[in-house]
């Protein structure tokens, strides 16, 4: 201790990274930064977000249901065998016809081939 002298802090060691290294640190650090800053901005609208997700594929679930479950085939729509020989003059059209039920069928037929006039039957 006699020779020692005053007391004297020791020597600091510095590391330094390899090229390689430091590179992969920083393309990380920016990484982690990126996703922060978008989970920052999701994160208060994750529940919104969600319903609304959820409400697109409501809608598109229904516009599919309405366009093939809902509508009778063009088949059931347009046939003219329905019709017979009957002129357009026999078909009625009163108002005790106005009131077809949703499940009531329409006939749409010519009234002779290569006319221009039709023939329209609402059937219950």
């Amino acid at each position: 201790m006699l020779f020692d002298g005053l007391p004297v802090e020791l020597p600091t060691a510095t590391l330094l990274p390899s090229a390689s290294h430091a590179r992969h640190r920083l393309i990380g650090g920016r990484l982690r930064h990126w996703l922060g800053d978008r989970w920052a901005w999701l994160r208060p609208r994750t529940v919104p977000m969600i319903a609304a997700f959820i409400g697109m594929l409501w809608v598109l679930g229904s516009t599919k249901y309405l366009s093939t479950f809902a509508a009778p085939s063009r088949a059931a729509l347009y046939d003219p065998s329905a019709m017979g020989d009957r002129p357009a003059s026999s078909i009625r059209c009163g108002p005790e016809r106005m009131h077809a039920t949703p499940s009531g069928h329409i006939h749409i037929a010519p009234v002779r081939p290569g006319s221009h006039d039709v023939t329209i039957t609402l059937e219950p």
